[in-house]
């Protein structure tokens, strides 16, 4: 890992909101998804693989397809991130030991996060970026 982060000009929101953050912990080498990190420098689940009866595929939590990564086996992703920042979060969860802990969170759209039911309801909070 560098010293240092490269200076980043994340092309996002100034906010977003999320719902409650839930932790993931992979047991096995294979973890069954696919992450992108998007043009704004976020990093969310693309794919998630159903864990049939006798599945390779060991993990404990709620992960689905649309979450935000919040953080991933101790690196705090809760920030937009560079390129290069991405190519070294790949490959700490390819190489970290098992189990790893990845913390992810519902991406709440602005239409649900304004609506009067959220705004009654403090589940979703507004995450600065």
């Amino acid at each position: 890992m560098p010293k240092s982060w490269p200076q980043q000009s994340p092309t996002s929101p100034s906010s977003i909101a999320t719902g409650p953050e839930r932790n993931v912990v992979f047991l096995s080498d294979a973890m069954g998804i696919k992450l992108n990190r998007g043009t704004d420098g976020l990093v969310r689940v693309i794919s998630v693989a159903d864990l049939p009866p006798g599945s390779p595929i060991l993990r404990k939590g709620k992960i689905e397809v649309g979450d935000l990564v919040r953080e991933a086996g101790g690196v705090d992703l809760r920030r937009p991130i560079t390129v290069t920042m991405w190519s070294d979060t790949v490959a700490l969860i390819k190489m970290a030991p098992r189990p790893i802990t990845i913390i992810v969170a519902k991406e709440i759209t602005a239409e649900v996060a304004n609506s009067p039911r959220a705004r009654r309801n403090d589940r979703f909070r507004f995450q600065e970026v």
